[in-house]
């Protein structure tokens, strides 16, 4: 089957601590000391704590973080635990939190649903689910929660068809607690948008990141905590998700599977696919694109130095390529105001990028104006250099997004990016969209706008 389906889980007694009297603790320089029924000390410091519960007795349930092997190999892995405490020191009180009305069952609760991708990053998410999301959602009364874990790279859309836009359809209020990558979100929203569907009711997302670039989970500030999402997602606010589409002239083709295969884009969509992060050819679009083969995937994340080495100093001693073609940017000072449209100096590029967030990395400002799910897209581009120039652009990227300041970075507002490609060799016309690589046919052409309507709300 394409996905595992669990109604109602219920955690075995060696997952979810049994409940136990209340104890009393002591708070000593932002630390929570407490002593164990058996007699053994503990120190909890604040930044290990999620959240304080208040139960309907007059005690307090404190859910905190603690490390599965503090000096082990995994001591980055960390389980949830609960404390029941008999009274709450005044410095624990910023700690209590209300069930949000996205997770509380009340006169028509959300649907639940958690999907568990098994193949993001490094693989880790069923581990935080079976650790820590899992005891959650039982310590704040959640058991009903329908349970999914990707068994290939299609389960997630197949998901989105079967399941989510049919409840969206029929107006059923449905939270997606999603333990993935950038890749899952932007499978659930290629869904929706080429659904011919009417939403009834939008889902809200929560995002716990569990891939290895993360784009959109840190440009909302989510890669804080021991397990970064888990308290967003229990004080988070909701806000729809921009999105652009990128419409490709009809002989181009989406680049998928290591075998470097080509399939059709869908022809009822008139050849377009939909992103929440970031279009973009040249250096960037060429870096993710080369190193997606089987030769590189061998060498884990060093394949990402190795092509952009690649790409910077060619092995046959030749400059860094120089991509042809020409861009065409859409600018608006507003909603309702007349657009104007500006062909970009110069045909020949190196780095040429559109996005609706600030970062792509934690530490890689590439939009330092950008502010997360506002819609506006901005447009990022440099022209041919050498190779320690480039290189000097992108370490400015990564000291607060200076390389904008450069009088060699064209960085702008913008409504629309056109590129008209003037090259011959394919491996030169490829973009990429949140991590699709589609290489565009000889003469092509692709629009990328940003789109009117938001189908899918984020927690955040």
């Amino acid at each position: 089957p394409c996905q595992l389906l669990v109604f109602s889980p219920s955690p075995t007694c060696s997952e979810i601590p049994e409940m136990s009297e209340s104890l009393v603790v002591k708070i000593v320089d932002n630390t929570l000391k407490y002593t164990s029924h058996a007699g053994i000390e503990f120190l909890v410091d604040f930044d290990d704590i999620l959240c304080v519960l208040s139960n309907h007795v007059p005690t307090y349930s404190v859910l905190f973080f603690q490390k599965t092997e503090p000096d082990g190999p995994n001591s980055e892995n960390f389980s949830l635990k609960k404390i029941d405490i008999e009274s709450l020191p005044a410095a624990l009180s910023p700690f209590v939190i209300n069930i949000p009305s996205h997770l509380r069952h009340e006169d028509e609760p959300p649907v639940i649903q958690v999907v568990v991708s098994s193949g993001s990053g490094t693989g880790r998410a069923k581990t935080i689910f079976q650790d820590v999301v899992r005891p959650l959602l039982t310590y704040i009364g959640l058991e009903n929660y329908e349970l999914y874990e990707t068994q290939s790279a299609q389960t997630i859309s197949e998901l989105t068809r079967s399941k989510f836009l049919e409840r969206a359809h029929n107006g059923v209020p449905q939270t997606i607690i999603l333990l993935s990558g950038d890749g899952g979100l932007i499978d659930m929203l290629e869904g929706f948008y080429k659904s011919k569907t009417a939403i009834g009711v939008s889902p809200n997302i929560a995002l716990i990141p569990c891939g290895t670039g993360n784009a959109m989970a840190n440009s909302i500030g989510l890669r804080s905590g021991p397990v970064p999402g888990l308290s967003t997602l229990l004080r988070g606010s909701l806000s729809s998700i921009p999105v652009f589409a990128a419409k490709f002239s009809p002989g181009s083709r989406l680049v998928i599977d290591e075998g470097r295969q080509r399939a059709d884009i869908d022809t009822d969509v008139h050849h377009t696919i939909y992103g929440a992060v970031v279009a973009s050819w040249g250096l960037h679009a060429a870096l993710v694109a080369d190193s997606d083969t089987f030769e590189y995937r061998k060498f884990g994340v060093d394949r990402f130095k190795m092509a952009a080495n690649e790409l910077l100093h060619p092995s046959d001693g030749t400059p860094p390529h120089q991509f042809k073609g020409k861009i065409t940017l859409t600018t608006s000072d507003g909603p309702g105001e007349a657009r104007s449209t500006e062909a970009v100096g110069g045909l020949e590029h190196m780095y040429a990028l559109a996005t609706l967030v600030p970062r792509l990395e934690k530490e890689f400002l590439i939009s330092p104006d950008s502010v997360p799910l506002d819609g506006h897209m901005r447009f990022i581009r440099f022209g041919p250099m050498s190779a320690e120039d480039a290189m000097h652009l992108m370490t400015l990227a990564y000291q607060g997004g200076r390389h904008v300041m450069e009088d060699t970075v064209t960085y702008a507002d913008v409504e629309q990016v056109r590129i008209d490609f003037g090259e011959d060799e394919e491996r030169w016309r490829r973009v990429c969209i949140d991590g699709k690589i589609v290489a565009v046919e000889r003469n092509g052409w692709v629009e990328i706008c940003k789109q009117p309507s938001r189908l899918l709300n984020l927690i955040h």
